[in-house]
């Protein structure tokens, strides 16, 4: 990871609390700007996050990191719409990481040509054990989102998924999700991938586009 990427990541306001409870929700929390294009920045680990946890562990950040990337890529799709950056592209652009989070934004803006920035992070990544049957410990993962103006720096939008997969009678209510999900107890890259999905559907202009 560069350290201008780095340095990205201690600036992000998390939003994910570590409970283990399911905690899904989104917020516009500013009017949209008319906009050309997203800048979709990689997903970052909290350096909040890294600097608490062992090599073993962030290495399986890392990872986490790295797939919902994938997932995020195959969302968005190829449309001009979305510009994804790389951590490389994202290190290329930040040439000085100190002017701090707000001038990062701007800075990323002015680049890309595009009027907002999503950011995402990770702070939650721990994978089943057991098989899909029979789960001693079940999958967990926690991400946040925001939309951030690239202008003026403010947060548009805020959106976050947290979960510990449960059992169906720890939760009643949730039938109709463990319907969808097969009645199995899923590995943490399905869980995650599933979460994020719901949450890319909320962000307002792929909302916009998907209904259009």
């Amino acid at each position: 990871m560069g350290k201008n990427f780095s340095i990205l990541c201690v600036c992000v306001l998390f939003l994910s609390a570590c409970s283990s409870s399911e905690d899904n929700q989104s917020r516009e929390l500013a009017p949209l700007p008319e906009v050309t294009c997203v800048a979709v920045l990689p997903v970052m680990i909290p350096v909040a996050v890294t600097s608490r946890v062992t090599a073993e562990r962030k290495k399986v950040l890392l990872a986490g990191a790295s797939y919902l990337n994938s997932v995020m890529a195959t969302e968005f799709g190829d449309g001009v719409e979305y510009k994804l950056l790389t951590e490389n592209q994202l290190d290329a652009i930040l040439g000085d990481p100190w002017g701090g989070r707000a001038q990062q934004v701007k800075v990323i803006g002015e680049a890309t040509r595009c009027g907002v920035v999503l950011e995402t992070s990770l702070t939650r990544y721990r994978d089943r054990v057991g098989t899909p049957m029979s789960a001693e410990t079940p999958a967990s993962a926690a991400v946040s989102m925001e939309l951030i103006d690239a202008t003026s720096g403010a947060v548009l939008w805020t959106s976050s998924f947290d979960e510990t997969q449960k059992a169906l009678f720890e939760d009643i209510f949730s039938f109709d999700k463990a319907q969808k999900r097969g009645f199995k107890w899923l590995s943490v890259e399905e869980l995650s991938g599933d979460g994020l999905k719901s949450r890319l559907i909320e962000v307002p202009f792929f909302k916009e586009e998907a209904a259009e």
